[in-house]
Formats: C-alpha cells, sequence, structure tokens
C-alpha cells in the first residue's frame, strides 16, 4: 500500500473524542493507561512494564485471545493488530471502558468481528461461548479476580467461591489463563476486604486456597511476580 493511500486512509477514519482520549490517557486503574500516536497504541509506563511481563506467556502461534476485564481494550486491540489470530474479545462491565474501546477501534480502522468488545459478566459468556466460536486458546485474567469472587463498587454481582470462578473460566478456556491478581485478603481493596470480612470469607482467599481449586482444571506455573502480585499460567487440563 502506497504512504498516500496509507494517508487518506488515516484521515477517513473518526478521530478519538477529546475526553476519551483523557481517559485512555489518564484513569483508574492507571496501569492500564495509553496513548493512540498516529494509528499505534503507545502504553504509558506502567502498562508497559505489564506487558513485558504477560506477553511472553502468550502461545507462539496465537490463534484467539480472551481479555476477561478488557479496561481500556488495550491488549485486545493489540492482539487483533500485532498478531494473526483469529478471534479476539474483550469483556466488561464498565460502560465508559467500553465506549473507550469502541471509539479506539473504529479510529483503527478495525473491523468489530477483528476486535470484539462485549458488556457481559464471566456466566454469562461461558453460557454465550459457542456463539463466539468455542473456548479461547489464550485468556487474560489480570487485575480483576478479587471482583469476581466478591464484587465491586460498579456490581455487586460476585461468586464468593474459588471453584465457582474457575470453572467459568476453564469453560471459556481452552489453552492457557494468564494469571496476575491481588490473592491475599490483607491486599484487597476497601470494598472487596469488607465484604470479605462481612461474610467471614478472609480465610478463604489464600493464594494456596485458589491453587488447591484451580488444580482441578489447570495444571499451574508460577513465573514470578508482577509488583506485589503473583504472575501464574493455568494450562487447561
Amino acid at each position: 500500500m502506497s504512504l498516500m493511500l496509507e494517508e487518506k486512509i488515516a484521515v477517513s477514519r473518526p478521530p478519538i473524542p477529546a475526553a476519551i482520549q483523557s481517559y485512555l490517557g489518564n484513569s483508574y486503574p492507571n496501569n492500564h493507561d495509553y496513548r493512540v500516536v498516529n494509528g499505534k497504541l503507545v502504553p504509558r509506563y506502567k502498562l508497559c512494564m505489564r506487558l513485558r511481563k504477560l506477553q511472553p506467556l502468550y502461545p507462539r502461534n496465537m490463534t484467539s485471545l480472551l481479555d476477561l476485564s478488557c479496561c481500556k481494550g488495550y491488549f485486545v486491540l493489540k492482539a487483533a493488530m500485532d498478531s494473526h489470530c483469529e478471534r479476539v474479545l474483550g469483556i466488561d462491565i464498565h460502560d465508559p471502558d467500553l465506549e473507550a474501546c469502541h471509539a479506539v477501534r473504529e479510529h483503527l480502522g478495525l473491523e468489530p468481528e477483528q476486535a470484539q468488545f462485549r458488556k457481559l459478566q464471566l456466566h454469562e459468556l461461558a453460557d454465550q461461548i459457542d456463539d463466539f466460536g468455542g473456548p479461547f486458546q489464550t485468556v487474560l485474567l489480570i487485575n480483576m479476580y478479587q471482583y469476581l469472587f466478591f464484587g465491586s463498587s460498579r456490581s455487586p454481582d460476585c461468586y464468593l467461591s474459588h471453584d465457582a470462578i474457575l470453572q467459568q473460566v476453564r469453560r471459556v478456556c481452552s489453552g492457557r489463563v494468564i494469571f496476575n491478581n491481588r490473592m491475599e485478603a490483607d491486599r484487597l481493596q476497601d470494598y472487596c476486604s469488607d465484604v470479605a470480612k462481612q461474610r467471614g470469607l478472609e480465610q478463604e482467599y489464600t493464594a494456596s486456597r485458589f491453587l488447591e481449586a484451580a488444580a482441578k482444571y489447570f495444571r499451574i506455573t508460577p513465573y514470578g511476580k508482577i509488583g506485589r502480585y503473583p504472575l501464574w499460567a493455568l494450562d487447561a487440563r
């Protein structure tokens, strides 16, 4: 494709609204912040450091990717642009995040089927997984497990059980889950900590209890930490 044609295509793409540009580059959680510059995704420092730890755990030939809490969409969009994935999907429940994801996808000229974003909870996706082509080879479960377990200020819906969560995760994953999360009750954020205390589940929310439940569905390999939290690869049994 000629440079002139590329420039014409770029000009024809809808611009990202200023408010969404600001949201992408500086909003909670800041470890998902990035910019879009000349049709490229440019991660900010925290996201860049996370990417350097996560990407080596991707399969060499990644055919599909699911992000179970896609946030501002960086990992989904990057996979759609950089890999030969047949399917890429991100789910989330936060409307501003999904709005930002759609705006960036349109600006980049990606078709909806190239990078899908849906407002779904985990069990809803599991029940509809065949509609998305079946389980995904690679699944990201990053910085959100506590919210699946205890809920959040954005949604009180939760599972309150490692087995209940992991059973659903196994339904949507045919290959590897890349996992990086807070795994001790004393590390939980305020909302989750309060629910843990109210429900008497502080002793249940530990790395050892998680690993015990996960072993039923996955083989677990540790890969150190990202920040203070464990990085594990969970390979489907």
